[in-house]
């Protein structure tokens, strides 16, 4: 361009389509995303479609973004159904009155392997990505400029915030001697093939005019918030009352670091920043958390495996519904 006012700052990406092959243990082993742009990029694989993230490209002449496809491995796709899970959300799906939504307890099957009802997944890999050259001025553009330091940023009053590979089903291992070159050997179940690992990143939200305050909330699915620990999809979204929520000095592996969370109805005391285990919420309670920090945002923490700092299982990782909060509420 013609002056720095036209030179291109940021890249939007749109996954309209992101479908490849899962993480192993939350490591992207097989397929695998990844860009040259300027600055740390998460690795990705799996399912995204429907995310986005912003790329840093100031006074780059090129950038270079790579889909790396690997052999299909067929234990990814054909598995044993050990937890019903699939029968669980046919269930949810059937439910006419979305208040007593609830999910049936997955029956663990303790008899052969060989008797579970096995499930095949497609195979289709395929993606489609929308990119946006976001201008270093001012600019008229649809496409906001994301902030300094944001790989996501969303708009809106409210809205829904998922983490990356939260959405796909497929066949995961939770044996922490599964090899990606030995896969035949390994055990593999199907569900959600789970967050993944070396993420660092930071999610914005716009602040709109007279907003001051973020109350965010799990959304009302199995495993919404499952940051670490064992996932519980047998869970009842109606009762308050819940088991496997961590804040505070109990999360040290994979975390949401929400500044200056606190519970909605306890404006006094601050709690910690830090949420991880099972379910948003604090002491043994579900509930929204409340940041009045500014600019809005959050930062997505997981470490490089799914064993050392806590045994995981079967972690989506995050779907966080928010909304803006007007400065009237404010105390």
């Amino acid at each position: 361009g013609a002056g720095d006012a036209g030179a291109t700052c940021q890249l939007r990406l749109d996954f309209e389509e992101f479908d490849v092959q899962p993480p192993l243990l939350g490591t992207c082993k097989f397929d695998k995303f990844y860009t040259s742009a300027s600055g740390n990029y998460p690795l990705l694989c799996g399912d995204n479609t429907g995310l986005h993230m912003y790329l840093d490209v100031e006074g780059r002449a090129s950038t270079d973004l790579t889909y790396v496809l690997e052999e299909l491995k067929t234990e990814l796709y054909n598995c044993p159904d050990k937890f019903g899970v699939f029968e669980a959300e046919a269930d949810t799906a059937t439910t006419a009155a979305p208040t007593n939504r609830q999910i049936s307890n997955p029956s663990v099957s303790l008899a052969d392997p060989d008797t579970l009802p096995m499930l095949n997944f497609p195979t289709r890999r395929a993606w489609k990505v929308k990119v946006s050259q976001v201008p270093c001025g001012c600019s008229s553009l649809s496409v906001a400029r994301a902030p300094d330091g944001c790989l996501q940023n969303y708009a809106g009053i409210s809205g829904g915030i998922k983490g990356f590979n939260y959405d796909q089903v497929g066949c995961f291992s939770n044996d922490p001697n599964c090899e990606a070159s030995q896969l035949a050997a390994c055990d593999f179940y199907a569900g959600y093939t789970g967050q993944l690992n070396n993420l660092d990143y930071t999610v914005c939200i716009e602040q709109e005019y007279g907003f001051c305050g973020t109350e965010y909330y799990q959304a009302l699915e199995p495993g919404s918030f499952s940051m670490s620990n064992a996932t519980n999809l047998s869970e009842n979204f109606q009762d308050p009352s819940i088991s496997g929520d961590l804040h505070g000095a109990g999360c040290g592996a994979d975390y949401l670091l929400l500044p200056g969370g606190h519970c909605k109805n306890d404006q006094e005391h601050y709690s910690t920043d830090r949420f991880c285990g099972n379910s948003l919420g604090v002491g043994g309670i579900r509930q929204p958390i409340i940041s009045y920090s500014r600019p809005f945002l959050f930062r997505v923490v997981t470490d490089r495996d799914e064993i050392t700092s806590s045994i995981d299982y079967m972690n989506r990782g995050f779907h966080l519904k928010y909304h803006q909060l007007p400065c009237s509420t404010q105390k």
